[in-house]
């Protein structure tokens, strides 16, 4: 009995998240929208504590030091767990970027990318995800159209070269490299929304009209992140 339980141990695949925190929120009059606080806790506070009930550490994406330092009050709030940081090396390449930087200094073989203006990330969903990413080059939700969520996704290091290849020729789209992986597992949203119906994890925030939605739902959100 002893020897099974820790045959399953050794067999948990160390998993990692990585939050993309260097955009600039121009569209918010260049707010911090990850520290955009409601109901006494920043998003990022309610994103961390979601997604580390499902993974082993987090990375924060930023876009330089300083901007780090402003996040500093928050992430001490979490003193027990393995949160670290990455910096864009490229200036204002987008998402991707912070993706390679997460990518290469993640420990997991497997990272969940999301933004930091997500705070309805659910971990149920991004269980599910890591789950089918297994074996895959990433696991990545496809809606009923055929548009894709690529920034609430599972990533192999596999993404990487990729990810560089796409710089070479100026591309900046997370799709690109997404699309040149031999084995990408796409999960369709149906079996995501028999998790979580109302599809919450994979709401952001990009202006003002957003932030009022949210704070008209501050109880349905406290219930999820209990």
């Amino acid at each position: 009995m002893g020897g099974k339980t820790e045959l399953n141990i050794k067999q948990k695949k160390f998993r990692s998240a990585i939050v993309l925190a260097g955009g600039r929120g121009r569209r918010m009059g260049s707010v911090e929208k990850a520290l955009l606080e409601f109901e006494g806790k920043t998003i990022l506070e309610r994103l961390l504590e979601s997604l580390f009930r499902v993974v082993d550490e987090v990375i924060i994406s930023f876009r330089d030091k300083s901007q780090e330092e402003n996040f500093r009050p928050v992430i001490e709030k979490f003193p027990a767990r393995e949160i670290r940081f990455c910096f864009d090396t490229l200036e204002d390449a987008g998402p991707l970027e912070g993706i390679r930087a997460g990518l290469l200094e993640s420990r997991g073989e497997y990272s969940f990318v999301c933004a930091g203006d997500m705070p309805f990330v659910d971990s149920r969903v991004v269980d599910l995800l890591f789950e089918k990413a297994s074996g895959y080059d990433a696991a990545l939700p496809k809606w009923e159209d055929g548009k894709f969520e690529p920034l609430h996704a599972v990533y192999s290091k596999k993404m990487i070269p990729e990810i560089e290849k796409a710089f070479e020729k100026g591309k900046r789209s997370v799709l690109t490299p997404v699309f040149e992986m031999k084995d990408v597992f796409f999960v369709e949203v149906s079996e995501i929304r028999g998790i979580e119906p109302e599809l919450r994890s994979f709401a952001n925030i990009n202006t003002t009209e957003d932030i009022e939605n949210i704070i008209g739902s501050e109880t349905i959100l406290d219930k999820e992140l209990l």
